[in-house]
């Protein structure tokens, strides 16, 4: 296994004491620390993807990277010739592949959601958050094989890197009901608007609205204006 020289473990584990998920800051306060550069090594020893091997029956290992960005999105081949039994394992193996995948700290932004049992695969799925505001359609799959002795065979990600992300909202929820009041008729649980992680990333109100095509409306939490209409499912 290749192995990253930690010289900057403890630099990390301070900066997101200090500034909570993946770097989040509050860039209107007076006198506040400048925001920590990305860190560039682990609390975990890294593996890389020459380390990865075919699975039973393949000739090669397949990768996905994201078009846009080039982050390796999936990887599909065996990851580890230890068994992954428990999420714990899962996730220690997740923030292995933390340098190849693009992850920046997986102990503090991932939260295990669950597993899904395919008979003879198990997948441990973990939803991403940050500073605890979920961010929406971001998670982390590892893929295990029962039928070769729980070697995981799958990494496939969608995670959204938040580094640097302020989650204190500018806009309070009071004023992003207004906001969402300005178009739509508001639900009964409108006067309580959850924060989340909208694409972007952005850091969103989520108002309920009541309306014939829409159920939530996303407000901007930095200026007000709507930038998501969730439309009813049919």
């Amino acid at each position: 296994m290749n192995k990253t020289i930690l010289t900057a473990a403890a630099a990390v584990s301070a900066a997101l004491l200090l500034y909570g998920c993946a770097g989040s800051h509050s860039s209107d306060k007076k006198g506040a620390a400048a925001k920590p550069e990305r860190p560039t090594s682990w609390s975990t020893e890294q593996r890389s993807l020459e380390e990865v091997t075919p699975n039973k029956g393949e000739t090669q290992v397949f990768i996905t990277k994201d078009e846009e960005n080039d982050a390796v999105r999936l990887i599909q081949g065996v990851l580890s010739t230890e068994p992954i039994n428990d999420e714990k394992a899962a996730l220690d193996l997740i923030a292995s592949y933390s340098e190849v995948m693009g992850f920046v700290d997986v102990y503090s932004e991932l939260k295990f959601g669950g597993i899904i049992d395919y008979s003879d695969k198990l997948d441990y799925r973990f939803d991403q958050y940050c500073n605890d505001i979920k961010v929406e359609g971001s998670f982390v799959e590892l893929t295990v094989d029962m039928t070769e002795g729980n070697k995981a065979v799958v990494l496939n990600s969608t995670y959204t890197d938040t580094w640097g992300l302020n989650t204190k909202p500018r806009v309070s929820s009071q004023d992003a009901v207004r906001c969402a009041a300005d178009r739509f008729k508001l639900s009964k649980a409108a006067t309580k608007p959850e924060l989340t992680i909208f694409e972007g990333p952005k850091l969103a109100w989520v108002v309920p609205v009541k309306d014939k095509e829409v159920c939530e409306v996303y407000i901007d939490a930095e200026n007000g204006d709507i930038i998501h209409e969730k439309r009813i499912e049919s």
